[in-house]
């Protein structure tokens, strides 16, 4: 485990993620290719962040050189980040699809489009820089993968469950978690720790919970049915646990907070349509 660690998911919130699972949508990705590309764009990111930052302090400059050229980094990475994302994109299409990749001239078309001049070397510079950082780890298990295997279990275990409409509707409210990806945990960790603000400590601990992606796939399955069919949720929790072992109470505080936030991203849909 690296030394940024307790920063992973930093780069699956919020705009992140907007802008990932739009460039997704313009590329005809598969679902799965989209949450995976978002996987290996905050693996990356906090990777290549921790390399650079190593790299300058074990540079042997003075302190005033040493945040001179920190501070010019920073900003390098800024102007690449959106080079990165597709990047991402483009090894996402790899791993998940046999016939629909995101190929280097579909790439740079989109860069241009979004008024940046990278040339295909470049684009396949990055491409290589992305797979070397994550030492050519892509097949990293994302959410989703998760949430579709307990599903399938829990339809073997229970045949009369909607599993294909639970199915659906996780998808939506998978989105809505990683675009309100810290907002979720931060208020996971002041109902957990029961404080507004909880120390360095507690968040420290709390790091692990951040990286429990079982527990985040079984409240997003939670959550989903809940919105489908409240009177089906606690059986349906009852089930989880026994597949997954998460305890129940763990559950419902995650999948509560999850429900609360969807329906604030619902109430603020509805009030701009009208």
């Amino acid at each position: 485990m690296f030394l940024f660690l307790k920063f992973q998911g930093l780069f699956m919130d919020g705009d992140s993620s907007t802008f990932l699972f739009n460039l997704c949508h313009r590329f005809k990705m598969a679902t799965e290719s989209k949450y995976l590309a978002l996987e290996l764009f905050d693996s990356f990111m906090l990777q290549h962040i921790e390399d650079l930052y190593n790299h300058v302090l074990k540079s042997g400059s003075k302190v005033s050189k040493m945040k001179k050229d920190w501070l010019a980094i920073q900003e390098r990475i800024k102007s690449q980040i959106h080079l990165r994302m597709v990047s991402c994109c483009q090894i996402a299409s790899k791993v998940t699809s046999h016939y629909r990749i995101v190929s280097v001239h579909k790439a740079k078309q989109f860069l241009i489009d979004a008024g940046y001049r990278y040339t295909s070397n470049s684009i396949l510079q990055s491409e290589l820089r992305i797979l070397k950082t994550l030492n050519y780890q892509t097949s990293v298990p994302s959410v989703l993968t998760y949430v579709e295997t307990i599903l399938e279990v829990l339809g073997h275990n229970e045949p009369g469950t909607e599993v294909k409409v639970y199915h659906s509707v996780a998808l939506k409210v998978l989105d809505i978690v990683y675009m309100r990806y810290k907002e979720i945990y931060k208020r996971l960790l002041q109902v957990t720790t029961q404080q507004h603000t909880p120390s360095s400590d507690m968040r420290k601990k709390f790091t692990a919970v951040q990286l429990d992606k079982m527990l985040l796939s079984v409240c997003v399955i939670t959550a989903s049915v809940y919105i489908t069919d409240q009177l089906s949720a606690d059986k349906v929790i009852e089930q989880l646990n026994i597949i997954t072992q998460v305890p129940c109470e763990d559950i419902l505080d995650l999948a509560t907070v999850i429900i609360e936030l969807v329906m604030e991203n619902f109430v603020s849909f509805s009030s701009t349509k009208h």
